[in-house]
């Protein structure tokens, strides 16, 4: 009941507000009912013309005409979002009329419901107030336009005026401003009183022209325009132009409202302009200089007029027109220095207009003259640079020195330009002397040729050249002298220089008189006519005979082995690459044969580089002799050639190839009194059958060629896929094998070697394994000639040594009888390393004695009899070691190595043992090793055995000592110190 109360109260309360608002039209919509007004006061009623019943009825769509219904739905959504608002809108009353409104919204709510409250003001009151002030401002503007107009007339150049002419006639001057004084020499009060007092100033000449065209204009209502002379009281004859528009009145009478401007300055340059198009035609140099001289002073009316070029060190001036009164002056040279020139140069113009003397007191030539005034401006050239001026000087002081200044200025640009133009004739005679001169002494040949390409100009160098009288070159072609193909090639470059229009280059080989065999770069150059054509073309050549000479002797030296004449790889790679281009045809094929000397290195070292270069050469000429005519053969490097066959007809062509090769090497190479034989190894692949890209055609076929030296070497072998997987391999088993060592895969076994009379062990043999990851223990012979190609083998060898005598040491720490451990020496070793000096160190570091170790060595090593060798072996036997030949009787065994090298044991090889004692002749080989050794008192050890007959043959016929599976297969560390542990017989 109190919430009733309370709400009642409010809403009194509210009405009660509005409805103080007397002369304000409010109205009280609901938002939600499509903004229906649910109340409104009386001035709402009387603003809209219906009674309260009738308006209470009404939403916006109802009397306002710029809402529809989406229109409506927007604008009161747009409310919800801000709380109301104010906007100008349209009313539409009872009586149809649509009043312009400002409607202020404002929202609120009142019993759960959202109501809009709008006060409306009619603003027709407010907008006539705006159009009334906007008018005011118009005429406003419209006044001071006028009043600026006046002002304008009152001070722009020239005199405005109207003239009206009667129905009878007479002409009335209504209107003048106040320019007909500097225009006419006339007062306003003048004109106005009397328009003939205009008249009377036009030039006889012009006045009845003038006044027959006033006729015309008012007869056809034409604007009247005319350009006219008149005659100043003070400035004297002045052109004037005369504008206006004539306008009809009712009355008959003819307005004129026009205005005369002073065109004087105009109209002479008008005239200057034409007179300065006149001389450039019909004058030039000086003449052209003493023609604008006259033309200034007489339209001027000045008593002198100077033109001057300034000198090269810009100090002095030298005149090339002095116009005195109507006359010329000599030309004269005088110092700027003191002068009014002098400022000119500073300045773009230069203008004193009286007391020139007075400024300028040094100038004793204004003084001479008598001149009072001076006007000057500088003349530049197309580079922005001084180079003369041009003045006029006058006796009195100067009336109008902005005309005279302007009309020098309009002259400046074109005397400069004759001043510019003269000064480069000048300069091209100059040059065109010293190019004559130039031509006349160029070592340079200079020849021009027509359009019939027929030589019209012959320097004394080309006369001189070419052996023949200038007479025999003139009216010549080139293909008529001096001839042959290569002139014919010349000419036709000729011809295209003349339809082209574009420069270009020629080497010309071509004889002299005296057959004098000469090479010419000429550059071509076109000569164009005033049509655009190419009239000439000029031809300058160079004597490159030499320069030619050279660069063919470097072309040899880039594509050609210096040594043996022949292609190298790069001209091989360029062939390769045009045989390709050539052969674009499917199941055409190319071959490459890669191939090397066998044991060339041997030579070289042995014999010296001299007789090496001889052999590559002999060996050049050989393959140049087994090879087909379209055969290219190349030297790749060292002793390795190579050679193409572009079209092998079959497989069998390349192998009836490939054994002419061989047979050209089968007979020796007579050098210097030597007899050398020397044989070849070769690799052949095919394109595209084995691969398409020149790189790996190079490769294939040198895999192909090592593949034949592994054959015996003196064969050739052709590319296979698994040549490429067998490298593949050696590749992964090289990458491997570089970590092994680093990554503990590497380890040492250990074979015994026995006393077979007593079958105790006396030491054992280091043999290398590697135990790699996933693939297990591997034995030496996959990994070890590997080793030695890639240099690895020195690491290793040393890590072998270091363990085995790390191992002999914890042998022999408690034993009465010591042991001694073998180990196998590489060649690599002592040709890659201080193999002595690295022994020496690994036997410090490990405490190893030198009676402990014993080092292996193989025949091929002592055949070399090098001085390193044989050193580092005197090294090793100074040290205390014991050196053994391993797999005694398997190479070029030669006896006398065994008294000239340090050797204490041989080891006779298994593949001797593994026959006897069935075996007669192994068994008798073995007999005479054995004895050999007894007789230079050398121990002999047997490998490889396997039997008790073995080992009592050995031991019958006095080989104490044996290595093999009888006494115990090879073992890892661990194992193998167990064995010698226990100490026991080997024999049962």
């Amino acid at each position: 009941m109190e919430r009733k109360e309370t709400l009642a109260w409010d809403n009194v309360m509210f009405r009660a507000m509005i409805e103080c608002l007397q002369d304000e039209v409010v109205t009280v919509h609901d938002i939600e009912d499509c903004a229906r007004i649910i109340y409104a006061n009386e001035a709402a009623c009387r603003h809209f013309g219906v009674g309260l019943e009738t308006l209470l009825t009404w939403c916006p769509l109802d009397f306002d005409p710029t809402y529809d219904e989406e229109s409506l739905r927007l604008a009161l959504e747009r409310h919800r979002q801000t709380g109301g608002t104010k906007f100008e809108t349209l009313h539409r009353v009872a009586e149809g009329m649509e009043i312009p409104v400002e409607v202020t919204a404002n929202l609120f709510e009142q019993d759960g419901r959202l109501l809009a409250m709008c006060i409306s003001r009619d603003i027709r009151p407010r907008r006539e107030a705006e159009a009334r002030m906007k008018e005011l401002e118009r005429l406003q503007a419209e006044r001071e336009g006028l009043d600026r107009l006046a002002r304008f007339a009152q001070c722009a150049p020239g005199f405005m005026y109207t003239v009206e002419a009667h129905a009878d006639g007479r002409l009335v001057m209504t209107y003048a401003s106040s320019g007909v004084e500097d225009i006419l020499g006339l007062s306003v009060e003048a004109v106005l009183a009397d328009i003939g007092h205009v008249h009377s100033r036009i030039v006889p000449e012009d006045r009845d022209r003038v006044m027959r065209c006033k006729e015309a204009s008012a007869r056809e209502l034409q604007p009247f325009t005319e350009e006219y002379r008149i005659l100043h009281p003070v400035k004297g004859e002045r052109w004037l132009e005369a504008r206006s528009v004539p306008e009809r009145q009712k009355d008959g009478i003819t307005l004129w409202h026009g205005f005369l401007i002073d065109i004087t300055e105009r109209k002479r340059m008008e005239e200057t302009l034409q007179f300065i198009a006149q001389r450039s035609w019909a004058t030039e140099g000086e003449a052209f200089f003493s023609a604008i001289a006259h033309y200034l002073g007489r339209i001027l009316g000045v008593d002198y007029v100077v033109i001057d070029r300034l000198a090269r060190d810009a100090e002095l001036a030298e005149t090339v027109a002095l116009y005195a009164r109507g006359e010329d002056l000599p030309n004269i040279c005088y110092r700027l220095a003191g002068t009014p020139c002098e400022n000119v140069m500073g300045r773009s113009l230069c203008c004193f207009p009286r007391q020139v003397r007075r400024l300028f007191p040094d100038d004793l030539m204004l003084q001479d003259m008598g001149v009072e005034s001076y006007v000057g401006v500088p003349l530049w050239d197309s580079a922005g640079t001084a180079i003369g001026l041009i003045a006029v000087m006058h006796g009195e002081p100067m009336a109008e020195p902005e005309s005279v200044t302007a009309l020098l200025q309009l002259v400046a640009t074109r005397v400069a330009a004759a001043l510019e133009r003269d000064r480069s004739e000048r300069q091209l005679k100059a040059r065109e002397q010293e190019f004559r001169s130039l031509v006349e002494h160029s070592p340079d040949t200079v020849a021009r040729y027509d359009r019939d390409c027929r030589r019209i100009y012959a320097n004394p160098r080309l006369v001189e050249e070419a052996g023949v009288p200038l007479s025999e070159l003139l009216g010549k072609t080139p293909v008529e002298f001096p001839g042959g193909e290569s002139s014919r090639a010349y000419q036709a470059k000729i011809r295209q220089v003349f339809e082209t229009g574009e420069p270009a280059e020629f080497e010309l080989s071509w004889k002299t008189a005296q057959e004098r065999e000469l090479i010419s770069h000429i550059r071509l150059t076109p000569e164009f006519g005033f049509d655009g054509e190419v009239m000439h073309a000029l031809a300058i050549g160079r004597d490159i005979t030499e320069i030619d000479a050279y660069r063919r002797r470097i072309h040899h030296l880039a594509f050609f082995d210096s040594l043996t004449g022949l292609p190298n790889r790069e001209m091989l790679n360029k062939r390769i690459r045009e045989v390709m281009d050539g052969n674009p045809r499917p199941g055409r094929q190319f071959a490459l044969m890669m191939l090397d000397l066998d044991r060339f290195k041997e030579i070289n070292d042995t014999l010296g580089h001299g007789i090496g270069d001889l052999l590559l050469g002999r060996a050049a000429r050989r393959l140049l002799g087994a090879v087909g005519k379209d055969d290219t053969v190349a030297r790749l490097g060292g002793d390795e050639f190579a050679v193409l066959v572009p079209a092998p007809a079959a497989s069998q062509e390349l192998t009836a190839l490939a054994g002419r090769i061989l047979d050209a090497f089968a007979r020796p190479f007579l050098i210097e009194g030597r007899e050398l034989f020397v044989s070849v190894s070769l690799g052949i692949a095919l394109y595209p059958r084995d691969c398409t890209g020149i790189d790996t055609l190079f490769r294939y076929a040198d895999t192909a060629m090592y593949h034949a030296k592994r054959q015996g070497r003196n064969n050739f072998q052709f590319y296979s896929a698994e040549l490429t997987a067998r490298a593949a391999e050696r590749m992964r088993i090289e990458s491997a094998l570089r970590r092994a060592l680093g990554r503990n895969e590497l380890e040492l076994h250990f074979q015994s070697q026995i006393d077979m009379v007593s079958g105790t062990i006396v030491g054992a043999e280091a043999l290398l394994r590697w135990n790699r990851p996933g693939r297990g223990i591997i034995l030496p012979r996959k990994f070890i000639p590997i080793a030695e190609e890639t240099g690895l083998i020195v690491g290793i060898g040393d890590w072998i040594l270091a363990q085995a005598c790390q191992a002999v040491v914890a042998w022999n720490r408690h034993r009465e009888q010591p042991l001694r451990v073998a180990v196998n020496l590489s060649t690599r070793q002592f040709i890659l390393n201080d193999l002595a000096g690295t022994v020496q160190r690994i036997l410090d570091e490990t405490g190893c004695r030198p009676e402990w170790l014993e080092l292996e060595i193989t025949e091929s090593l002592l055949l070399e009899d090098s001085r390193g060798v044989h050193a580092t072996l005197d090294a090793f036997d100074r040290m205390g070691l014991s050196i053994a030949i391993d797999d005694f009787g398997t190479g070029y065994s030669a006896l006398s190595y065994l008294h000239r090298f340090p050797v204490k044991r041989i080891k006779i090889d298994r593949c001797f043992v593994h026959g006897i004692p069935s075996d007669r002749c192994k068994s008798e080989l073995v007999k005479a090793i054995i004895s050999i050794a007894q007789a230079l008192g050398l121990e002999v050890l047997a490998e490889g055995v396997e039997t008790p007959r073995q080992a009592v043959y050995l031991q019958a016929h006095g080989c104490r000592l044996g290595q093999g599976y009888l006494f115990g297969e090879p073992q890892p560390l661990v194992g193998f110190e167990a064995s010698i542990g226990q100490d026991r017989s080997a024999i049962s």
